[in-house]
């Protein structure tokens, strides 16, 4: 795969537009979250792949069997079904001599998803977290995977799990690959704080259908947590 990659991203552009994005979807070679011709981009290049419904995919189980030990660490049973909607993303950042406090790989959010797992494959850093207004950084491992808890998890556990701020800066020497698996509720769901974990606690959050949620956030720029500040209820 990682050499698959290499070889399209390193194609004539003339030739990844063959496959670019059509307007209105996010499948495809391109930029996502533009909302006018004036906006800076982030430095990178993306091919985006909805990969639902997953046969036999080898990383089927892995969002399962994290939600298992999450749901587990809550006290709630999970219904089976909640993992449906599963997408790829295919980034490729080339090195870039200008200062990182100038351009971004990715510009600082958090994931829509519930669980996100990236694989770096070519094991060159760059992907930061916030912690405490400060920018700590990911030390990629040869023999793990990232997992970004995202925001419908945090909405869901009524904040109990926080979603992920992050984002990618660059590199003036080499270049970046990685693959990440985005793992979502189904998109005609309803996903609000789970009963069984607000309990006598004030709900935090509305109840919002993903796809109603999903249009808000490809439709605008990246910006921070963006669907935490939409689904939050102003108590």
């Amino acid at each position: 795969m990682r050499n698959d990659l290499e070889h399209f991203f390193r194609l004539p552009l003339d030739e990844k537009n063959r496959f670019g994005q059509l307007p209105g979807d996010l499948q495809g070679y391109g930029q996502a979250f533009v909302e006018s011709e004036h906006q800076t981009l982030d430095w990178c290049d993306r091919l985006y792949l909805v990969t639902q419904p997953p046969h036999d995919r080898e990383m089927r189980p892995w969002p399962g069997s994290l939600m298992a030990i999450i749901a587990r660490n809550l006290g709630v049973d999970l219904p089976s079904d909640t993992y449906v909607s599963q997408a790829l993303r295919m980034t490729y950042y080339p090195a870039c001599p200008v200062a990182h406090d100038k351009v971004l790989g990715i510009s600082p959010h958090s994931d829509i998803s519930m669980l996100t797992l990236v694989w770096e494959l070519n094991m060159v850093g760059g992907l930061q977290i916030k912690r405490q207004d400060a920018w700590v950084p990911v030390k990629p491992h040869p023999k793990a995977l990232v997992v970004n808890v995202g925001d419908f998890l945090e909405i869901m556990t009524n904040g109990k799990y926080q979603s992920i701020e992050h984002r990618v800066t660059v590199n003036p020497h080499k270049e970046r690959m990685s693959i990440s698996a985005f793992h979502l509720p189904k998109f005609d769901m309803s996903v609000g704080p789970l009963s069984e974990i607000v309990g006598a606690e004030l709900k935090k959050y509305k109840t919002l259908r993903v796809d109603e949620v999903a249009k808000v956030v490809f439709s605008s720029k990246l910006d921070g947590k963006k669907t935490k500040d939409y689904a939050m209820l102003r108590i």
